[in-house]
């Protein structure tokens, strides 16, 4: 059998097929169904909702019973069948709790699989950035092929490429690697680590930089696509953010041991704000083109700040549920709220929209020095 780094590896990739299909092209596919921005909106922001039900009580259940890959086939096998069906639904009410149902068991996927990865780090058998950047290569590959595809033949295969994806996550889980087994902590110590001051304000800071991508994923395609863009260099644009967060990932052991996991943090969200101002005032290729680098930023250094943040500061026994925490607020509560806010935002301003964006980015650099703060005198 391939070693652990191969076989993740190969999960990542599969399972962001689906993100690389749902992130740009769902709202597309909801646009073409005949809903108006704000029932997009509505129904994407609702589908990140759906992780405040599922991913608490999946990381319960992965710790609790020590054994996430059989959670985590629960989760791909129910998306499936409700993705299966989702073609067939009629009206914004059917589709929003469709969707809700869908996206929250698959989302639930991936925190998960960031425990099952960050375990096999922790053990030194792999480098967990040259492993998650995988992800982020199929997300490059599938988001940049499905632009021409669709500009061809419609959006209505999104569905069924999401299906394909899915499928194989399912086929591959009995390879993936087990994990360690912990013994079940004592009661009470989930509440020390977990709903202290400086852990929460860490999840304030991650969601508030995560939240700043809500207008972009949401919007961008439908916006650019107003500004003249074909589907080719849409496609461009998502694959050319996704590639500049591969490369830092690719030297994310070093980005950690210089910077530390605040300081991508802080770097996340100042990258945020250049980047979602640039994005409000121009629609030319060249700015963005250059916005879209500064995703290394906005998600690959936020994201490999917040998990290396997780993996030094909770037991191995609680990764499971930080994790679902970690999700279920900041890519949950905040992003689903700030998906929610982007429709009527979008709706009355355009892409002006995109200036909400660099406000939750600023928010969430005052929340990451807030923390530096509260470390630095040992809270």
């Amino acid at each position: 059998m391939p070693p652990p780094s191969v076989r993740l590896s190969c999960h990542y990739a599969a399972l962001f097929g689906v993100v690389g299909t749902t992130l740009p092209y769902w709202s597309l596919w909801l646009h073409d169904r005949g809903l108006e921005p704000v029932a997009i909106g509505l129904i994407t922001g609702a589908t990140v909702w759906g992780k405040l039900l599922v991913n608490p009580l999946a990381g319960l259940a992965a710790d609790a019973l020590g054994r996430p890959r059989w959670v985590m086939a629960v989760l791909a096998l129910g998306s499936l069948t409700l993705y299966a069906g989702i073609s067939w639904v009629e009206g914004v009410v059917g589709l929003l709790l469709m969707s809700l149902g869908a996206a929250g068991l698959c989302a639930a996927l991936m925190p998960l699989s960031e425990t099952l990865t960050l375990a096999q780090a922790r053990a030194g058998t792999l480098d967990y950035g040259r492993v998650r950047l995988w992800g982020s290569l199929a997300f490059i590959v599938v988001s940049f092929a499905l632009g021409p595809v669709l500009d061809r033949v419609g959006s209505e295969p999104v569905p069924w490429i999401i299906l394909g994806f899915l499928a194989l996550v399912l086929v591959g889980l009995p390879s993936l690697p087990s994990g360690p087994r912990h013994p079940r902590p004592a009661p009470g110590v989930w509440r020390h680590h977990l709903l202290a001051p400086r852990f929460l304000l860490f999840l304030l800071a991650s969601g508030l930089i995560q939240a700043g991508h809500a207008t972009y994923y949401t919007f961008a395609t439908l916006h650019w696509r107003a500004a003249g863009l074909d589907g080719a260099f849409i496609g461009f644009l998502w694959a050319e953010g996704v590639a500049a967060e591969v490369a830092l990932f690719f030297l994310g052991r070093r980005m950690v041991a210089r910077l530390g996991p605040l300081g991508l943090l802080g770097l996340g969200a100042g990258a945020g704000v250049l980047r979602w101002t640039l994005s409000a005032f121009s629609t030319e290729p060249m700015v963005l083109m250059g916005a879209q680098v500064l995703h290394a930023g906005t998600f690959a250094c936020a994201h490999l700040g917040a998990m290396h943040f997780l993996s030094q500061t909770v037991p191995p026994a609680l990764a499971n549920r930080a994790q679902a925490l970690y999700s279920t607020l900041c890519q949950g509560v905040l992003m689903g709220a700030a998906m929610s806010m982007a429709g009527p935002v979008y709706q009355a301003w355009g892409g002006r929209a995109f200036l909400l964006d660099a406000g939750w980015c600023a928010l969430g650099g005052l929340c990451v020095a807030g923390v530096a703060w509260g470390q630095r005198r040992g809270r």
